[in-house]
């Protein structure tokens, strides 16, 4: 370190002036003047455009919870306590930069503190003040020791930092750093020494932190990440990767794939992903125990096949294995652009059915939006709002017949929610769709919409209609449900982007139950934080059922036997003992199960209340 001395503090600040004025290329600052890093520190201020005259500024809110806060409040009261007797201030910065604790010492530094706008809240990075005790060693990598004049901001200049980043012992990524400060005449190069320490004791209060389960996918990462290809290592919570892999992956597909790989049927610990919306394909390797616990190792190659080397034998299998080859598996969910809805196939269904009959009925569990999909069907057909009668509307005598005609005549469709409809009426109704007169527009159609579980039979004698299509329960479109979620926020919320959920509030939505369908999702969305502003939506957003239902894992035939069993119990509008004989079951049976399955007929997610959008979702009815 070069000697340095009150009397050439001068030299030092005509040193980095000349540097500012000379440009990066023509200024030569000498090496016995300041040491090697602060003089880099210096240049990367310039070349950022870095003003030393700016104050700083106001970063944004602090988070109270954030990991470095947590793991170092205890240490800084420690090294505060010990500090009594000198006039050092400490200071932890986030990976931005932003002061995010101060303690003082010496209440005589406070008044100093505050003029220089060290405190709580204040960007300190290197890109917004230069050189200094907090931002540099974010940049460096490594501890510094900034004095006087050194620093590149002038209201810093009565200041002398010692400075450490922070490194996350798991994952090797600098996450803030620790700063030592003090009056200038009053400092000392043991300071960096301090720092040092102070700064290793944080990083081992994050190690004790980590859970065991983080601290195993990291160890398996470091195993991984030699291979030639891209690598990325996964286990139900967390992702490590390197920055070629972040292209196949986000938080909502890797919830999707985490659950498929879950429950894939696991012969080997190794299967093929095969990708072909990305022309690639990932070979991946099971670790550790299943379920739950399981951590997942995907590299990403070209279709050609596995190469293998002496660097990626570790995670490659030999030419002569050959994995078990899963096609198709992500395509649906690579960046998130799926080519159409879910709902397709019912629309393309309802075309068929309409080429058939004028009377069509669209039948399913509550809340799966039947008469989303039939309103939306014949306003794709006629180009206008189709006209909706009830029950009682078609029981009233000569009301319904005579605007059902009218409606028909104007080429717009019909709809008639037909749950509470008699058999008398809906015999009518059949009658008069088929004496409907000839010269109406060919894409006028009249749609029954009707409440029918999966149990009950979908032919044309019970419905009444010659022709029926059936819209399936969300539980059956597990798969399909990123999408689904993408659609109905588009319809509650037009202008706002599409919702960005964690990778576990994600998780929690795969394994809800949805015993109220489209509609309950819609609902969820309507009252969730976040999702109009396009924020992340995280797991305490989350109605607290279902965070409890993601911590049950469920294998397929599991999940396959809770959904049968929740529709028994639909059907059986909750008699448990009519449930147990529509699924064959005794009735001690079904209670052992549904406490197996953890399944309660009671439970409401949220309260069905006001709608708070007015616009038609896809679970309207």
């Amino acid at each position: 370190m070069p000697v340095r001395g009150p009397r050439r503090e001068d030299e030092v600040r005509i040193a980095r002036e000349r540097l500012l004025e000379q440009g990066l290329l023509r200024a030569f600052v000498p090496k016995s003047l300041v040491a090697a890093e602060i003089e880099q520190s210096w240049r990367r201020s310039i070349s950022h455009r870095v003003d030393p005259g700016a104050e700083p500024h106001v970063l944004g809110e602090i988070d109270p919870g954030s990991a470095i806060l947590r793991a170092a409040g205890r240490i800084l009261d420690q090294w505060q306590s010990n500090l009594t007797q000198s006039r050092l201030a400490l200071f932890l910065a986030d990976e931005d930069g932003r002061i995010v604790s101060r303690r003082i010492v010496a209440a005589q530094d406070e008044r100093i503190l505050d003029r220089a706008n060290a405190a709580e809240g204040f960007d300190f990075s290197e890109r917004s003040l230069g050189t200094n005790g907090l931002g540099t060693p974010l940049e460096a990598h490594g501890v510094v020791f900034v004095r006087g004049n050194e620093h590149f901001n002038d209201g810093l200049a009565k200041l002398a930092c010692a400075g450490a980043p922070i490194k996350h012992p798991i994952t090797g990524r600098i996450v803030g750093s620790l700063s030592l400060a003090s009056h200038v005449d009053v400092s000392s190069p043991l300071m960096v020494a301090m720092v040092r320490q102070a700064g290793q004791e944080i990083a081992e209060a994050l190690e004790h932190m980590a859970d065991s389960r983080d601290l195993e996918l990291a160890r398996a990462y470091r195993r991984f990440r030699s291979a030639r290809h891209s690598v990325l290592v996964m286990n139900s919570e967390t992702v490590m990767t390197d920055l070629p892999s972040l292209a196949h992956l986000d938080a909502e597909s890797h919830a999707v794939l985490w659950e498929k790989l879950r429950q894939h049927r696991w012969g080997d610990d190794i299967l093929r992903l095969e990708l072909t919306a990305l022309g690639t394909e990932a070979l991946v390797r099971r670790l550790g125990r299943g379920g739950q616990d399981a951590i997942f190792a995907l590299e990403f190659t070209d279709p050609g096949g596995v190469e293998v080397t002496e660097q990626s034998a570790v995670i490659a299998a030999p030419q002569e294995t050959t994995a078990p080859v899963v096609g198709g598996m992500l395509d649906a969910l690579v960046a998130y652009k799926p080519s159409g809805s879910p709902y397709d196939p019912v629309q393309q269904r309802l075309t068929a059915a309409a080429a058939m009959d004028r009377l069509v009925c669209v039948v399913g569990e509550p809340g799966v939006g039947k008469h989303y999909q039939a309103a939306k069907w014949l306003r794709e057909q006629t180009g206008q709002e189709p006209e909706v009668f009830t029950a009682p509307d078609v029981a009233e005598d000569g009301v319904f017949w005579d605007d059902a005609v009218a409606a028909l005549h104007d080429r717009r469709g019909v709809i008639v929610d037909a749950d509470s409809l008699c058999g008398e009426m809906r015999t009518r109704l059949v009658d008069f769709a088929r004496r409907l007169p000839t010269d109406l527009h060919p894409d006028a159609r009249i749609i029954l919409t009707e409440r029918r579980s999966a149990t009950a039979g979908h032919d044309a004698e019970t419905s009444g209609a010659s022709t029926t299509v059936r819209i399936p329960p969300l539980a059956e479109l597990r798969d399909e449900l990123p999408s689904i979620v993408r659609d109905v926020s588009a319809t509650l919320f037009p202008q706002a982007p599409a919702p960005r959920f964690s990778p576990a509030a994600f998780q929690c939505l795969l394994a809800w139950h949805w015993s109220g369908n489209v509609a309950e999702l819609a609902r969820l969305l309507a009252l969730l934080p976040h999702v109009a502003a396009g924020g992340l939506i995280q797991t305490k957003d989350l109605p607290a059922p279902m965070c409890h239902t993601s911590t049950f894992s469920m294998s397929r035939y599991e999940q396959a036997e809770r959904d049968a069993i929740v529709g028994a119990l639909r059907e059986a509008e909750g008699n448990k003992s009519r449930a147990a004989a529509i699924l064959g079951l005794g009735r001690t049976t079904l209670y052992r199960k549904m406490r197996a399955l953890q399944i309660d007929t009671h439970e409401r997610m949220i309260a069905p209340g006001p709608r708070a959008r007015t616009a038609p979702v896809p679970g309207g009815r």
